[in-house]
C-alpha cells in the first residue's frame, strides 16, 4: 500500500447482535461463542419448560407438586416433579396415583389407589397406600377429585425447590445477568495487518 499506510484486515460476521470477530483461532472468540452458546441452549431449554408448564397448566388443568418422601420409591423417588390432572373421583380407577390431603391434616400425601369404596353423588371413597409402605394408609379418603398423577420427573423437584431459595434466586440473577453481558458484550479481535 502507498505512502506506508498499512491496511488492516479484520475478518467478522454479522449475528445481528453485533459483529463478532470470525478468527476460531484465537482461544477468547473460541470460549465466548461456547459460553454463549451453551448459555443460550440451557436458557432456552428452561424457557420451553416453563412456557409448556404454563400451557399446561392453564389448558389442561395440570398441577406440579415436588414429592418430599420415599413412600412411592421405586417408581417415584424423593425430588421428583410430578405433574397431575385434577380428576372427577367417579373416573379414579385402582392403580391410579393421586395426591390427597388426608382427613384432619394438612399435609398432602401421593399414594396409589388399592381400594375403591361407595361413592355418593360425586364424591367417592378410596383406600390408599404408598408403594414403599408395608401396610395401606390408616384411614379411607372421601373425595369428589383429586389430582391424579400424569408423569413424575425424576430429580427436577429438587432444582424447583432450590431456586426459590435464596441461593437459588442469587444463581438465577447471574445467570441472567451473564446471559445479557454475553449477548451485548462481544470480545475484540487483535487485528492483524496485511503484509504489503
Amino acid at each position: 500500500m502507498g505512502d506506508g499506510i498499512k491496511a488492516v484486515m479484520t475478518d467478522v460476521v454479522d449475528t445481528g447482535m453485533g459483529a463478532i470477530p470470525k478468527a476460531r483461532n484465537n482461544p477468547v472468540v473460541r470460549i465466548y461463542l461456547r459460553l454463549r452458546s451453551m448459555l443460550l441452549t440451557v436458557m432456552a431449554c428452561i424457557g420451553v419448560i416453563s412456557i409448556v408448564l404454563f400451557i399446561g397448566a392453564a389448558a389442561f388443568g395440570l398441577r406440579p407438586m415436588v414429592v418430599i418422601s420415599g413412600s412411592m420409591e421405586p417408581e417415584i423417588t424423593v425430588g421428583s416433579l410430578i405433574l397431575s390432572i385434577e380428576t372427577p373421583a367417579t373416573s379414579l380407577k385402582l392403580g391410579d396415583v393421586i395426591t390427597v390431603s388426608p382427613s384432619g391434616s394438612q399435609r398432602l400425601v401421593t399414594h396409589r389407589i388399592i381400594e375403591a369404596g361407595d361413592c355418593a353423588g360425586e364424591r367417592c371413597a378410596f383406600i390408599l397406600k404408598g408403594d414403599a409402605n408395608i401396610a395401606r394408609d390408616p384411614h379411607q379418603v372421601l373425595i369428589e377429585s383429586a389430582p391424579r398423577m400424569w408423569i413424575a420427573l425424576s430429580g427436577v423437584g429438587y432444582a424447583i425447590v432450590w431456586m426459590r431459595t435464596l441461593p437459588g434466586l442469587i444463581t438465577l440473577a447471574v445467570v441472567i445477568v451473564a446471559l445479557i453481558m454475553l449477548l451485548i458484550v462481544v470480545p475484540k479481535d487483535t487485528k492483524k495487518p496485511i503484509n504489503s
